[in-house]
């Protein structure tokens, strides 16, 4: 979807950040938080990765035929496991 905003009032919103991905080439993310920095909501504290897992693996790797991160990798091996 294409959107017509101005890009420094979303660049000076704390709540808004613009990325891109190597997932979606050529095109911009803009991301709303949906809680503070730092703040972890009660429904997603189960979801809450161990520091460190996939720490050191870069680049993408293949997974049920389809590229991706190799740290979402390391994550998706962790689980499956147990």
């Amino acid at each position: 979807m294409k959107i017509s905003v101005d890009l420094a009032s979303l660049m000076s919103d704390p709540n808004i950040s613009v990325t891109t991905s190597p997932f979606a080439p050529g095109k911009a993310i803009v991301k709303r938080a949906s809680f503070r920095k730092g703040e972890v909501p009660p429904h997603l504290r189960s979801y809450l990765i161990p520091s460190g897992t996939g720490r050191g693996l870069t680049g993408t790797a293949i997974y049920h035929g389809k590229p991706i991160p190799k740290t979402a990798l390391a994550i998706a091996q962790k689980y499956r496991r147990g």
